[in-house]
């Protein structure tokens, strides 16, 4: 079947993957050994994947450069790629035994990771010297206790650093947040252990107050809302005033059509919770800026501008266009309004020539090799072609706007009724 049995190319990784395809289900316990082999599997292509990355950027390329390749090629945002390639370096260069726990499938690539991370500020002689402590136990530790055991072992080669990184670690307190997509958003916050603790036990104890008072309310929503209501002075921030770009069809807003608009930053809402906030009460001071479609297409209405950087109106369109960054299968928040076409190549400061990218993609773009090239007409939805130093190409194609659904018809201006 193979080439040979020392390597396998990628016709006979692809034929591999084919099998794996088209595999029967094994009946009985031949099911849960099959689970394991396969999962010993991943693992054992993980490590492969790291030997590769490592010899990628082994090759003297800028690292962002090397950590976007890795990132596309694995299908993973920018960021992630560089933890992947940094996760590569650290196994073949200073933690022999977890990248051949890792080819065994004794860990999977996360655990590895969880190793890599614990150890990322200890010299290489320490780094090999936990790496070594800790090689007899992997195959039988969970995420959590791979996480303990490697603190424990960097305590004891490094007191004093182990010191020194708490401490450093607490200057690096922040709070961040992101959307989960069912109505709800996870709001993170990195604080020391000792306000942890304190905020978590005042929280809990309000709550449990509340609970024997009659409260009906669970103790975690009781937390959650005490949460909210010492941010923002009420349970629920209604009245926070905030301004919200809700992009929907015009069908939904006025004639009662189903289809999900968009809330810039956020992602997808039901149409009728679009319809509430479109005619929010003035008390709530919120600004709703309504973008519609045109026509049959998918994107929104073309803006261009005699500057040379985007801002104003202009930038708000790619935003509100592009949603979050146009590199596949990064998905960061937009934090520049990029030229595809550069200025100094020419490119005009339009839509059309515009992308929303993350800082470090867009920093990424400007590193030798790299090339970006809209591949859309003007009333197409909007793609750019993204080609990496080593000649392989991406297609970034902007996120499809909602839409009437096809049972819409517009009788007359303003007025749409519902196909029978």
């Amino acid at each position: 079947m193979f080439d040979s049995a020392d390597y396998l190319d990628d016709t006979d990784l692809g034929a591999v993957a084919a099998l794996l395809a088209g595999a029967p289900v094994p009946e009985g316990a031949a099911c849960i050994d099959r689970l394991e082999a396969l999962e010993r599997l991943k693992s054992a292509a993980c490590a492969a994947q790291a030997r590769i990355a490592a010899e990628i950027a082994d090759t003297g390329q800028p690292v962002r450069s090397v950590g976007a390749q890795v990132g596309l090629a694995r299908h993973e945002s920018p960021h992630r790629g560089r933890r992947l390639t940094t996760l590569a370096v650290a196994l073949v260069d200073d933690l022999p035994h977890t990248l051949a726990a890792l080819e065994r499938g004794d860990i999977n690539e996360h655990r590895a990771q969880l190793i890599a991370d614990g150890t990322r500020d200890l010299a290489a002689a320490d780094r090999r010297t936990v790496d070594a402590a800790l090689a007899d136990r992997l195959a039988t530790l969970g995420d959590r206790e791979v996480s303990l055991a490697t603190a424990r072992e960097v305590m004891r080669v490094d007191p004093a650093g182990a010191t020194r990184r708490r401490e450093d670690a607490i200057t690096r307190r922040r709070v961040s947040g992101r959307w989960l997509g069912d109505g709800t958003g996870l709001i993170s916050a990195v604080v020391s252990d000792v306000h942890y603790a304190a905020i978590m036990a005042s929280l809990r104890q309000a709550a449990e107050t509340d609970r024997a008072r009659g409260d009906e309310r669970s103790v975690e929503q009781l937390v959650a809302d005490h949460f909210v209501a010492r941010l923002t002075g009420q349970v629920t921030a209604e009245r926070t005033p905030v301004r919200i770009d809700l992009v929907l069809s015009a069908e939904a807003l006025l004639a009662g059509d189903d289809e999900p608009a968009e809330v810039a930053g956020f992602g997808p809402i039901p149409a009728s919770v679009a319809r509430a906030m479109a005619h929010a009460s003035p008390e709530q001071a919120t600004r709703i800026r309504r973008l519609f479609r045109i026509d049959d297409t998918d994107h929104l209405v073309a803006m261009e501008s005699t500057a040379r950087v985007f801002d104003g109106l202009l930038r708000d369109f790619i935003t509100l266009r592009d949603q979050v960054c146009r590199t596949p299968w990064c998905g960061a928040r937009i934090r520049a309004g990029d030229h595809v076409r550069r200025v100094a190549d020419g490119g005009p400061t339009t839509g059309l020539n515009g992308q929303g990218l993350c800082e470090d993609c867009n920093l990424t773009k400007e590193t030798p090799g790299w090339h970006h090239t809209v591949r859309s007409g003007p009333l197409e939805p909007h793609e750019v072609e993204v080609v990496t130093p080593t000649g392989h190409v991406h297609r970034s194609r902007a996120p499809a706007q909602p839409r009437a659904r096809a049972d819409w018809t517009e009788v007359e201006p303003g007025r749409w009724v519902q196909a029978a």
